[in-house]
């Protein structure tokens, strides 16, 4: 998962052959309000892997999206507002294979846990 949040366009994550059941669940480290979610799907030659959309699920269940991703090689912006200390990804469509990210990042700042 590292790779897709590395800030590194060579680095990405797959799936082993997941497709449409590919997810992950990763820990912000602290509180945080998430504001804007940027992704960049990554795609085979011969066009698997593509992520063509996806939901983000945060520590309280509350789901958002599904969103639209555009083609490999173009960033998606999604402007959210939620505050979570851990969020979970899901495929809900993709071209299938070892479906994955080149890049993703959840924009926000700490805040102060009650």
């Amino acid at each position: 998962i590292l790779g897709a949040f590395d800030d590194n366009l060579n680095t990405e994550w797959s799936s082993d052959g997941d497709g449409d059941d590919a997810w992950f669940e990763v820990a912000l480290g602290e509180t945080s309000q998430v504001n804007l979610i940027t992704f960049e799907t990554r795609a085979m030659t011969d066009g698997t892997a593509q992520i063509l959309t996806f939901m983000i699920t945060d520590d309280t269940g509350n789901e958002y999206g599904p969103f639209e991703v555009p083609e490999p090689g173009e960033i998606g912006e999604y402007e959210v507002d939620f505050v979570t200390s851990s969020v979970r990804f899901d495929v809900v469509e993709s071209t299938g294979g070892n479906t994955g990210i080149v890049e993703i990042a959840l924009l926000g700042e700490a805040v102060e846990s009650e």
